[in-house]
């Protein structure tokens, strides 16, 4: 239908416009948000047709179509169908390989490059006895805030006048899914960083760090039933587990996790205080050493992103390359402290313990005063 209605030059003289508008979109502006929009989108919403569709109209096949074939097209519009390709092929790396996705809250648009978040203590708002004709006591929510940075993630590559002659864009897609994940992998670095270290210089924000019960054995399963079993009666869900290759190794090796067993016992025990019968395990070199950390994804951090992911090209002559720039501008702000917690196999859980915020038996008991 849409095909019917539009002419290829019609297609092509509105091309640079749309384009030129999504990456208005993307950058976001004092009145409005940034947003990730994709090309395919845009063609859906604008046209009703698909992008491979758009493609055969405007006379485009990736599979065949290098870069200097559409450099070097009558149709200069084009070229605007390139950093569109570069910048979906990098987007799909950044999408597959990293695991950051995995363990935030969700991923908020922000305008400018600091956020201010809230910090909620709910410390002194404990419920007290009320007896008959008695004036309910105040208790007091105290609220304050923080400021989180946000940076710049960008690299650049050189393209070759053989890659721009000889390679197809869709194999040259390929290749650059790669740059993508590099991409991505810097922003798991961010990520961990922010859930070891939290976003404050103080470091009152850093994830607190528990012991073991027998160093010599290390951590054990009996240690993370521990950590799944406060963490459920604080209303925390710790099915995400991200260490090193070594720690991996060990925890796989456990009994618990490569033993199969059948039969029932004897007698039945029904644990009403929920602990998962099954984690995803993440490895990443930035966990300190002989640690793994459990986080609970929807209370941990959130990601915050003031622009999208933009593509900015240059022509180099004196070495016959072209230059492509990928950026984007984000950070990541941990929400509460007490979702994510590290595991030490050489500290003994008897002298480091649990830390006070996470001590939840003190509310049960003192909870009417």
């Amino acid at each position: 239908m849409a095909e019917k209605t539009f002419t290829r030059d019609q297609y092509l003289k509105e091309l640079p416009e749309i384009v030129k508008n999504m990456d208005g979109f993307r950058q976001g502006s004092n009145k409005s948000l940034p947003v990730d929009i994709h090309l395919g989108d845009m063609l859906q919403e604008k046209y009703g047709i698909t992008q491979e569709d758009y493609f055969k109209a405007v006379g485009f096949n990736p599979k065949v179509d290098t870069m200097e074939n559409i450099y070097s097209m009558p149709n200069p519009e084009l070229r605007w169908l390139v950093p569109e390709i570069v910048r979906e092929a990098i987007y799909l790396g950044m999408r597959e390989a990293p695991f950051y996705p995995n363990i935030i809250a969700s991923d908020q648009p922000i305008n400018g490059l600091t956020a201010i978040m809230p910090l909620v203590n709910m410390s002194d708002a404990n419920p007290a006895r009320v007896n008959e004709a008695e004036t309910i006591p105040l208790g007091t929510v105290s609220f304050g805030q923080k400021s989180v940075n946000l940076f710049k993630i960008g690299k650049g590559f050189k393209v070759t006048d053989e890659v721009r002659s000889y390679v197809s864009m869709d194999v040259m897609a390929i290749f650059l899914r790669d740059f993508g994940v590099q991409l991505g992998y810097a922003m798991d670095a961010l990520a961990m960083d922010v859930l070891v270290k939290g976003n404050k210089l103080d470091g009152s924000e850093s994830a607190p760090v528990i012991g073991v019960g027998d160093t010599i054995k290390g951590i054990q399963y009996r240690d993370l039933l521990r950590v799944w079993i406060r963490a459920s009666r604080l209303g925390r869900q710790f099915r995400t587990i991200i260490g090193g290759e070594e720690q991996a190794l060990d925890l796989l090796d456990l009994p618990e996790f490569k033993l199969r067993s059948s039969g029932t016992t004897d007698a039945r025990l029904n644990l009403k205080t929920p602990v998962p019968n099954s984690a995803d395990f993440y490895i990443h070199g930035g966990t300190p050493a002989n640690e793994v950390m459990l986080v609970d994804p929807a209370a941990a951090m959130i990601k915050l992103t003031a622009k999208q992911l933009m593509l900015e090209s240059e022509r180099i002559v004196s070495n016959q390359t072209e230059a492509i720039y990928a950026s984007l501008t984000t950070g990541f702000s941990k929400m509460y402290q007490d979702a994510s917690i590290l595991i030490d196999a050489t500290k003994e859980f008897s002298t480091n313990g649990f830390p006070d915020y996470m001590d939840v038996d003190k509310y049960l008991t003192g909870i009417i005063e």
